[in-house]
Parts: C-alpha cells; structure tokens; sequence
C-alpha cells in the first residue's frame, strides 16, 4: 500500500506543476482561490470513517468508541434498505393482482353480457319429460351377505373345498382416505 501510496503522491506533484505552468497568465487568480479553498479544506478533521480505517490494528479499531456507532449506522441503514425494496415489490406485486383482477372481471363481464344477449335472441327449449328414479334399498344386509355368500360358495365348489363364513362385521370408516392408499399404491409399486 505504502508502493501505491507513494506512487499516487509523485503524480499528483507532477501534476500540480504542470497545471501552475499552463495556467500562469490570466487564470492565475482563479488557480490560486481553488487551492487556497482546497488547503483550507483538508485542514478540516477527517471522517469518523477516515479516522477509524486510520487506526493501526484492529484491536485499537474494535476498542475506539466511535467504531460500534459507525458499524450500527451501517447495519441499520442496510437493513431499513432491504426492507424498504421489499416493501416496494409487495406493493407493485399487489398493484399488478388488483390490476388483472380487474382485466378478468371486465372480460367475465363482457362474456356474460353476450350470453345474456344470445339466450334473449334463442327460444326456449321444451322441458324433457323427468322420469322417477325411484332408489333401491341399500341397507338390506341380509340380501349382501347372501350374494358374497352364494359367489363364496360357488368358487368353493370349483375348486373342490367348503368355505364358511364366520363372522361379518360393517365397516364404517376406512382406516386410510384414498390419498393415503394411492401414495402407498405409487411407492411400493416394483420397479
């Protein structure tokens, strides 16, 4: 750094020099006020920033009290940024829901202003005569058993034995809902 520094320095010299050569005749007024206001300015005290990155070690840089303040005034701003750019998205995301919320309503209400329009214009048709469905008894318990039990029966004789039925128990719940027994069905399915 002490190489850059250096180097840095040299140039700026060089440079002073040849801007007091070139601007000797009529400028030299104007010259003359802008580095007497820029002498006058680098006698001011440094930065708490400057003065801290000065500081020989980090050790003497954690200890210096200015050095907490200066890290929470950093640590604060960036996250009052943060979260001022979040907020700015949350609004424009929302902005642009309401927006085609809007667009969709517009347009369901046009399509329904047409179909509106196209069932005035077409008569109406006849009503279908309804038949009457007329629902079978489901709970007979006795009838179930006696087809399961009949079925039973005959695939018994097929292949040469007796069955018998011992018990027969309703089952009202399932112990699993559909999901559950199609997700075991998916993952123990071989390869």
């Amino acid at each position: 750094m002490n190489i850059a520094y250096s180097i840095l320095s040299a140039a700026a010299s060089v440079e002073a020099t040849a801007t007091e050569e070139a601007y000797s005749g009529p400028w030299k007024n104007v010259i003359e006020a802008f580095h007497s206001t820029a002498e006058a300015g680098s006698d001011q005290t440094a930065g708490v920033v400057d003065r801290i990155q000065a500081l020989p070690d980090a050790h003497t840089q954690l200890t210096d009290p200015d050095y907490w303040g200066s890290v929470g005034i950093i640590t604060l701003t960036g996250i009052l940024v943060v979260f001022f750019i979040l907020a700015i998205l949350i609004f424009l995301f929302w902005l642009m829901g309401t927006i085609f919320k809007n667009i969709d309503k517009s347009k369901k209400a046009k399509a329904e202003a047409a179909k509106a329009a196209a069932v005035k214009t077409a008569p109406a048709p006849a009503p279908a005569p309804v038949e009457q469905v007329v629902p079978e008894a489901v709970d007979d318990d006795d009838e179930i058993m006696a087809v399961i039990s009949a079925a039973i029966a005959a695939y018994a004789e097929d292949e040469g034995t007796a069955y018998t039925i011992r018990d027969v128990k309703r089952r009202d719940n399932r112990s699993r809902s559909a999901w559950s027994l199609a997700g075991i069905g998916e993952n123990t399915r071989p390869f």
